[in-house]
């Protein structure tokens, strides 16, 4: 009894622990065991503990990895005869101070990187256009640093966190005299990332601003989007020379407003463009005060709507409206260019397409996104594919469906506990890039045979990258002719008939292995646990027998306590997702006269339970 008590305590700690993970859970979980994912380190060639680490793409399977004061170019093709790290010099290298890499990004006119360093505490920078074999058309820059956006011989540069100086600047390379920058002092504004905005020749800045209100009700933090015009060329020598006269901002709302639940700290942002060009989708990622994680979408026709529509704040009549981008800001009215001094804030808030709620509510404690679009093919509709990395180390690969997201797979490509410096998606390609402090790691997003051999498998994975290829029979990247249902991972779309009946699909009866177990020995038959959202089970007999989940193994243990006759016959591990059953391992187990098993029957469970509590306690 005392054991059956003990068992019966087990399971309850880990039911409990099933439903504190929320409703959430990555259908697939894929380590190296599972999947190769090829990596370069970096801390055999610096120096120094990285807190920051930018990718850039460069030519097909090669990128640019740059922080402090080390910039790299990696190249991931292999048999190519090409060093697979090399490292750039930068200005960095021959001061002996604290200098490091302040921006970069993709170049031209043959250069594939623009690059910034400066030496910590002073805010002149030298900027330089990059290759692998030096530097050409360098110049010097106030200030500023990522996120940046660099368009034509423009660069615009943000301040985060730095006293009375955060905020947009923008610097005329080769000409330092043509600069701009906030028209207010601003403190405790943390910038995440700059948006080109073609359409209407306007920059959209999002960021998270601490709060100042000394309520104690009230959040820490404000998260918020800000635009200034592309042509703002500063006002007048006696009102806003050289600073923004355009720059409006709105709060970005992210929750559910109806129970005035927000998430108010901006953590990252990505962006889909459109096919057209015309509205592009803005991904946010936010925090809340209770660590939980949300994504929220907007359109950028939504932003554009309103920064022209609504009021801004204070209210004041004047001579024009606030914020409109004109050719020549400098010979603005001066009641306007006053207001402007201010930084007004809009009445309206930036709200999801559609007001709606989040898209994502998660305990995962994201920390990065990216978003590719699968399109489809003819007739077919396309899919978005979320990317998020977590504080532990892995990657979430998530399908934005229109019901409800669906967590296709984690992937783990560090060592658990690794902190997630970057992602960079390459959409092209359909590989990810993620980086640690100490190497970069590549994702193939189409590396489908993961998935299992069988075409129910393919389905119920509902990977808009993939889909069973009839010929090859075989799950594979998505064509025209694959069998594929990402909406809902319909199994019959794999057969005209029924589907297939677990007694043909995995091991047939014939190929159970058999295990001889001595009388009154105790043994461990493991199932390994493919799918997270199946239901796995042991049976005998037509009847279930009590197991348990080995989380850390990802197994599902039968224990055998002390064979008896009685014991003896077939056993089948069955997973069950939705109308699809398989057999996953199957055992035929014989009472034999040799020693076998695990005799000591306190020792056995003692065993079981500390694994159990481990797998727990992790």
């Amino acid at each position: 009894m005392a054991n059956v008590g003990l068992f019966l305590l087990v399971l309850l700690i880990i039911t409990l622990q099933s439903m504190a993970e929320g409703f959430h859970k990555a259908r697939l979980k894929l380590t190296e065991r599972e999947i190769t994912f090829p990596r370069w380190p970096l801390v055999e060639q610096m120096d120094e503990h990285l807190t920051t680490l930018k990718l850039i793409l460069g030519s097909k399977d090669e990128i640019y990895a740059g922080g402090g004061r080390h910039l790299f170019r990696l190249n991931f093709q292999k048999n190519q005869g090409q060093t697979m790290v090399q490292r750039i010099p930068i200005p960095c290298d021959t001061v002996k101070t604290d200098c490091g890499i302040t921006v970069m990004q993709p170049g031209r006119d043959g250069y594939p990187l623009f690059v910034c360093t400066a030496v910590k505490e002073v805010q002149q920078g030298t900027c330089c256009y990059k290759d692998v074999n030096g530097s050409t058309n360098c110049t010097s820059i106030y200030g500023g640093g990522e996120p940046a956006l660099l368009t034509g011989e423009i660069l615009y540069t943000t301040q985060s966190g730095v006293k009375d100086k955060d905020g947009i600047y923008r610097t005329r390379l080769y000409n330092v005299k043509d600069q701009m920058k906030p028209p207010s002092s601003r403190s405790d504004q943390q910038y995440v990332k700059i948006i080109e905005r073609k359409l209407v020749s306007k920059l959209y800045a999002f960021y998270t601003e601490k709060n100042h209100d000394k309520d104690p009700d009230s959040d820490i933090f404000t998260p918020r989007v800000s635009q200034v015009c592309m042509a703002d060329l500063g006002g007048s020598k006696e009102t806003l020379q050289f600073q923004w006269t355009s720059q409006l901002s709105s709060r970005l709302s992210c929750g559910d407003p109806s129970r005035k639940l927000y998430y108010t700290e901006l953590l990252d942002v990505a962006v889909l463009p459109s096919e057209d060009g015309a509205d592009a989708r803005v991904y946010g990622l936010f925090r809340n005060g209770w660590e939980m994680r949300a994504v929220c979408v907007y359109a950028m026709n939504d932003i554009d709507g309103v920064f022209n529509n609504s009021s801004p704040k204070p209210t004041k009549t004047l001579s024009r409206r606030p914020g409109e981008c004109v050719q020549e800001s400098r010979n603005l009215p001066s009641d306007l260019l006053i207001y402007m001094r201010n930084d007004p804030e809009m009445e309206d808030w930036v709200g999801p397409i559609g007001h709606s709620n989040p898209l994502l509510v998660s305990r995962s404690q994201y920390s990065h996104i990216q978003v590719g679009r699968v399109e489809g093919t003819e007739g077919q509709e396309g899919h978005n594919v979320l990317l998020l990395s977590t504080e532990c180390g892995a990657v979430h690969k998530v399908l934005e469906n229109s019901s409800d997201p669906f967590i296709i797979a984690e992937y783990h490509p560090f060592k658990p506990g690794t902190h997630i410096l970057s992602m960079l998606l390459d959409s092209s390609q359909k590989k990810l890039y993620v980086s640690s402090n100490a190497e970069v790691v590549q994702i193939d997003l189409r590396n489908c045979n993961v998935y299992g051999d069988q075409c129910a498998d393919c389905i119920l994975a509902r990977d808009p990258y993939c889909g069973w290829d009839r010929n090859q029979k075989r799950c594979s990247t998505y064509s025209e002719d694959s069998i594929q249902d990402v909406e809902d991972g319909n199994v019959h779309k794999c057969t005209d008939g029924p589907v297939i009946d677990p007694s043909t699909e995995g091991p047939q009866q014939g190929d159970a292995d058999t295990i001889d177990i001595s009388e009154s020995s105790r043994h461990f038959l493991p199932c390994p646990v493919h799918s997270h959202h199946a239901e796995y089970r042991w049976m005998q007999g037509g009847e279930e027998r009590q197991s348990i989940m080995d989380s850390q193994q990802e197994q599902l243990v039968l224990l055998i306590d002390g064979m008896r006759a009685e014991d003896e016959g077939l056993y089948q591990c069955e997973a069950r997702e939705g109308d699809y059953r398989k057999t996953v391992v199957q055992y035929e187990l014989r009472m034999s006269s040799a020693v076998g098993g695990l005799k000591s029957s306190p020792l056995a469970l003692a065993l079981l339970l500390l694994l159990l509590l481990f797998t727990l306690l992790r």
